[in-house]
C-alpha cells in the first residue's frame, strides 16, 4: 500500500509540473520562479519525445499516482529524468567542479546534453548512496566524497570519461 503523505507530494508535484509546462507551452516561462525556469528549459529539449509529451500533458489528472513505464524489465520515469536535467543544470551555475567536469567533456567531443545525462547519473547515484547511508545509520559524507572525487577523475582521465560516457548514454529511446 503507498504511503498517503507519498501521494499527497505527488499530486503536488504533478501539479507543479503541470504548471511550468503551461508555461512552457504559453512562452511565459521568463516569469517562472528560478528553480522552476530550469526544469521548464528541460522539458523544451525532450518535448519531442512522446512519452515525455504525454506525461506532461497529463501530469495534473495523474492525481498523486505513481507515472513509470516498465523499459526491458525496469521502471522508468519520465519526470525523473527531467528532473535530473534541472538538477545539472542548477548545478552548472552554482557549482565550479561540475562545471569543469562539463566543460571538460564538451572539450573532448562529449554533446552537451549527453554530459548533462553522464553528471546527473554521477549526481543521482550519488543522492541514492547518501540516502542509503542515512537509513542504515552510515557515514552519509562518504559518497559525497567520492562523488567529488569521480568528477576531479572525470576532468582528468579521459579513460574514465570514455566509461561513464558508454555508462550513461544519450538515448531517450524508453521515452519515444
Amino acid at each position: 500500500m503507498d504511503d498517503p503523505t507519498f501521494t499527497e507530494l505527488r499530486k503536488l508535484v504533478g501539479q507543479h509540473e503541470k504548471i511550468v509546462y503551461e508555461a512552457v507551452k504559453a512562452g511565459t516561462v521568463a516569469q517562472l520562479p528560478h528553480e522552476s525556469q530550469l526544469f521548464a528549459k528541460a522539458m523544451q529539449e525532450h518535448m519531442h519525445l512522446k512519452h515525455m509529451h504525454n506525461a506532461l500533458e497529463f501530469a495534473d489528472l495523474r492525481e498523486g499516482e505513481r507515472y513509470e513505464m516498465t523499459v526491458e524489465g525496469q521502471p522508468v520515469n519520465p519526470m525523473a529524468h527531467l528532473a535530473m536535467h534541472a538538477a545539472v543544470k542548477g548545478q552548472l551555475e552554482q557549482d565550479s567542479l561540475v562545471s569543469a567536469a562539463f566543460e571538460k567533456m564538451l572539450a573532448t567531443g562529449t554533446a552537451a546534453h549527453h554530459a548533462e545525462h553522464i553528471l546527473g547519473g554521477l549526481l543521482f547515484e550519488t543522492q541514492w548512496e547518501m540516502a542509503h547511508a542515512a537509513e542504515t545509520g552510515k557515514d552519509t559524507e562518504r559518497p559525497r566524497r567520492v562523488y567529488i572525487r569521480k568528477l576531479q577523475k572525470l576532468i582528468r582521465d579521459s579513460a574514465f570519461r570514455k566509461k561513464l560516457t558508454r555508462q550513461f548514454t544519450a538515448d531517450h529511446s524508453a521515452f519515444e
